[in-house]
């Protein structure tokens, strides 16, 4: 076992390294230092949390409805998220790689990835 555990922590180290994993640790270190991003979070996470108290009233919920998808497109429109978003997305295509890779050796199937571009259909 204790061999096991080696091998993934020198397995860790190399996916530390990759591209992927340094633009997500470089996008994750901009998210979380921006105080203005942060402050657009949480003020969208508090209108989410206010707008329950109107729940029963279908129309002024629906009006906040409206205001806090403004929030969320603005959350999500800005360069910070994008840029977290696709690196996020990249990192986690590596990892589902190592993971197939993984469960392959393992099994000798490789996982379902449902892109039908390289097994013998799960369908």
């Amino acid at each position: 076992m204790d061999k096991i555990i080696e091998k993934a922590a020198e397995l860790g180290e190399l996916i530390k390294e990759t591209e992927e994993m340094k633009r997500l640790t470089a996008a994750t270190e901009k998210y979380e230092s921006d105080a203005e991003f942060l402050q657009s979070i949480e003020k969208y996470n508090a209108f989410a949390a206010g707008m329950r108290a109107h729940k029963d009233d279908k129309e002024v919920y629906a009006k906040l409805e409206e205001e806090l998808g403004a929030l969320y497109d603005g959350i999500m429109d800005h360069p910070i998220m994008k840029e977290y978003a696709e690196a996020k997305a990249e990192a986690d295509e590596l990892m589902e790689k190592v993971y197939g890779e993984i469960t392959f050796r393992i099994t000798g199937k490789r996982p379902c990835n449902h892109h039908c571009d390289g097994c013998d259909g799960c369908h």
